[in-house]
C-alpha cells in the first residue's frame, strides 16, 4: 500500500477546534493508518498553538518532538510541532504558512474548512477534498458554499460531527469526484462571491 499524506487546513485567522479534535481523534488515526496515511499536517490558525499542543498531549500521553516547519516539511514558515503516534502516524502542526500551495501539492487528501479560497486552492491542484463546515460562524455562508461544491460533485462536505466526518473520510477512499474545470470558471466563482456577499449582508441587517 502506498504511503500517503493528509493536509488539514482550518484557515489562517479563525480557529476551528471542532475540526482539529476530529482529526486528532483515535478513530480518525486508526482509519488513516488503515488507508495508508503516514503523515498528517494540520494548519490550525493563528492563536491556537497552545490549544493544539494541549490536544496533542492528551493523545496516549506520547511526548511531542518540537521542531521548525522548514526542517520538517521544507515548505512551511513559522514554528511547528511534530510527533509519532503508535510508531505509524506522524502529526505536524503549523499555525500559518505563506506556502500553503506547496503543502497541498504533496498531499494525497485535503480536509478544509469551507472557505472559498481554501477550497479553490485544493481543487485547482486536483486534490481530493473533504470540506468541513464551521457552523459556529455568525455569517454561516460556509454551508451554502459547501453545498454548491458538493452538488457539482467536486467535494465531499460535512459538518464537524463524527458520523458525517468519518463517512466523508471513508468515501474519500472509495469514491471518485468530478474534475474541477482547469479553465478559469468565472461564472461559478461569481456565484460563490455573490452567495457569500448576500449571506453576510443578511446577517448584518
Amino acid at each position: 500500500m502506498a504511503t500517503k499524506t493528509l493536509f488539514v487546513t482550518c484557515g489562517a485567522t479563525v480557529p476551528f477546534p471542532e475540526l482539529v479534535e476530529l482529526v486528532l481523534s483515535q478513530e480518525c488515526f486508526e482509519g488513516l493508518k488503515n488507508y495508508g496515511f503516514i503523515r498528517v499536517i494540520v494548519q490550525f490558525g493563528r492563536g491556537y498553538k497552545d490549544d493544539f499542543e494541549r490536544r496533542l498531549n492528551t493523545i496516549h500521553g506520547i511526548p511531542q518532538r518540537c521542531s521548525l516547519g522548514d526542517r520538517e516539511l521544507g515548505c512551511c514558515s513559522g514554528e511547528s510541532l511534530s510527533m509519532s503516534v503508535l510508531g505509524a502516524l506522524e502529526i505536524i502542526g503549523i499555525e500559518y504558512s505563506t506556502r500553503v500551495h506547496d503543502i497541498v501539492r504533496i498531499a494525497d487528501l485535503v480536509i478544509s474548512h469551507a472557505g472559498t479560497g481554501s477550497i479553490l486552492d485544493s481543487l485547482r491542484l486536483e486534490k481530493p477534498l473533504i470540506v468541513c463546515v464551521n457552523d459556529r460562524l455568525m455569517d454561516n455562508h460556509q454551508q451554502q458554499i459547501a453545498d454548491k461544491f458538493q452538488q457539482k460533485n467536486y467535494v465531499w462536505a460535512c459538518k464537524p460531527q463524527p458520523c458525517e466526518f468519518y463517512d466523508c473520510l471513508r468515501k474519500s477512499q472509495s469514491e471518485q469526484l468530478n474534475s474541477f474545470p482547469q479553465a478559469h470558471n468565472v461564472q461559478f466563482e461569481n456565484q460563490l462571491i455573490k452567495l457569500a456577499f448576500t449571506s453576510s449582508n443578511v446577517n448584518t441587517l
